[in-house]
């Protein structure tokens, strides 16, 4: 029996590194709109996506984010940060995971291209979003009642 446990216990951890899903960065960063980043499954599907822009033209797309910085105490700014906006999972994947594994990716890109912050803007009445966010271990930047500003060092 304990060799049983111990074989199912190694395939275990084999299937952990399997993704169920593709990546699909598309466009640049340093763009005007940034990158949009897809999660498909593997035929292809589309199951979310999201966008992450530089901190320079994520200023001018969004005036949330203009009137939350011109506070001008944040711990991240035009050389180490990136806004990720726009976060939506399709119907059918919602409350499965999706989001989370669609940030963690977008993480590891904004990670990889050297910078040290992601941001994002949440409505504070979006429990969903504001759940994933703490989970993930976004912290509170600022917050004018309506929507928050949270960050996570990467």
């Amino acid at each position: 029996m304990q060799l049983h446990e111990e074989i199912k216990r190694i395939k275990s951890l084999m299937l952990e590194n399997v993704k169920d899903y593709n990546i699909v960065p598309v466009g640049n960063l340093n763009s005007r709109y940034g990158m949009r980043v897809y999660i498909e499954d593997l035929d292809g599907n589309l199951i979310g996506e999201t966008n992450i822009v530089d901190f320079d033209n994520g200023l001018k797309l969004s005036p949330n984010l203009t009137t939350f910085m011109d506070n001008k105490s944040e711990p991240f700014g035009m050389d180490n940060a990136v806004y990720q906006y726009s976060l939506s999972i399709e119907e059918p994947y919602r409350g499965q995971g999706w989001g989370e594994k669609l940030k963690c990716e977008c993480h590891d890109i904004i990670k990889n291209l050297g910078y040290k912050y992601a941001t994002n803007i949440v409505r504070c009445d979006n429990k969903p979003s504001q759940g994933l966010m703490k989970k993930l271990g976004y912290k509170l930047h600022q917050s004018n009642g309506e929507r928050d500003v949270l960050y996570l060092e990467l």
